[in-house]
């Protein structure tokens, strides 16, 4: 009698084991599920408490390391809210492209683009490539000749942005490519067969830059108010894993295929994408005016 009483105990203990282990998998997706945000910021609650900044609703305007950057921004390009360089390379985290959409953070802020998304508004064309002011001088080209990418004619000279270009060709020996951006700044790198250089006809651009700057987010709060312009969006931003750098852009009708005879010194660069690696810096894309 005894050894029937253990026996069945024994397989009410391993029958609670394997009910255990069945709800296991349930307590771990309810607790993967949406991110607790009590005070409706847009901030996760746990990312607020981690980094000490508070319960109340302007939480989200606030910038504590004052490198232009608020919190909510901060939280989506998963940076810290606390130093203004979080990766202490050199560089602030607002000159930072996390998304490598060829826009910086804080052109993102400007354009109400998001800083953690490639394509903010899943057109299939990157941030970098839209016209948030429609100037005819994509966001990119914005970026790098530092002009406001908001402002289609931000010289307040009568003439727009992108009819005056990025900047020109002040140098150029077949291997090594020098810009002058207009105010200034130079940007130097090596060309060879992987860049993508593009003529455009300064004629060709109308209906098409027209319907494709239509497409770009633009709301009428700023990006830091606490109505999270991206509030509808599912996916957790700041933990996504793609890398949006290799994504292949689309055909863009007016522009042609050039080549490194189109390189010479005086010619309008509209846009261009400097990267660098272990061998230095190079022009992964050119886009001239022709």
């Amino acid at each position: 009698m005894s050894h029937l009483f253990t026996s069945r105990l024994r397989m009410l203990v391993v029958a609670l084991v394997a009910l255990a282990v069945v709800a296991m998998p349930a307590t771990a997706a309810a607790k993967g599920g949406k991110k607790k945000d009590r005070n409706h910021d847009g901030i996760a609650d746990k990312w607020a408490k981690k980094h000490k900044l508070g319960k109340g609703k302007g939480v989200a305007k606030k910038d504590p390391d004052a490198d232009g950057l608020t919190n909510l921004v901060e939280f989506r390009a998963a940076l810290n809210p606390r130093k203004a360089d979080t990766d202490g390379d050199g560089v602030g985290d607002a000159n930072e492209d996390g998304d490598s959409d060829s826009v910086d953070n804080a052109n993102e802020v400007r354009e109400k683009t998001h800083p953690a998304k490639a394509d903010s508004d899943r057109d299939g064309i990157k941030d970098g490539r839209e016209d948030a002011d429609r100037d005819k001088l994509d966001n990119a080209g914005e970026d790098v000749s530092g002009n406001d990418p908001i402002n289609p004619d931000s010289d307040d000279d009568g003439v727009k942005d992108g009819e005056e270009g990025a900047g020109q060709i002040s140098a150029f020996d077949g291997t090594t490519l020098t810009i002058t951006i207009f105010g200034g700044a130079t940007l130097s790198g090596t060309v060879d067969e992987a860049t993508s250089i593009w003529c455009d006809d300064a004629d060709l651009w109308g209906d098409e830059w027209e319907k494709r700057a239509a497409r770009v987010v633009a709301t009428d709060d700023e990006y830091g108010d606490d109505e999270d312009p991206f509030a509808d969006d599912d996916e957790d931003w700041s933990d996504e894993d793609e890398d949006w750098g290799d994504e292949e852009d689309e055909d863009w009708g007016d522009d042609a295929e050039c080549s490194t005879d189109d390189l010479q010194v005086g010619v309008v660069v509209r846009g261009a994408s400097l990267d660098f690696d272990e061998e230095g810096t190079f022009f992964s894309e050119v886009e001239l005016v022709k």
